[in-house]
């Protein structure tokens, strides 16, 4: 499979991009690492990024770049 490519005004790992979905898509910290088969610590750590990263303060500035990446 080959890797998703670049969302315009994202710079984040394609893995950090599947945990942005997924919390664009509702879902808490814990299905989300259900979901991606890893710890819960993991996700934790992808969404500290995300945060960062994107500059949001939250995870609803984060579902909003989602959004206007047309990620959802």
């Amino acid at each position: 499979m080959s890797p998703a490519p670049p969302v315009r005004g994202l710079d984040v790992t394609e893995r950090e991009r599947e945990v942005l979905v997924l919390v664009a898509r509702g879902l808490s910290n814990a299905e989300i690492a259900q979901n991606l088969y890893v710890s819960l610590s993991t996700v934790k750590t992808h969404v500290s990024s995300l945060l960062t990263k994107l500059g949001a303060r939250s995870r609803v500035h984060l579902v909003i770049a989602a959004y206007e990446a047309r990620l959802v």
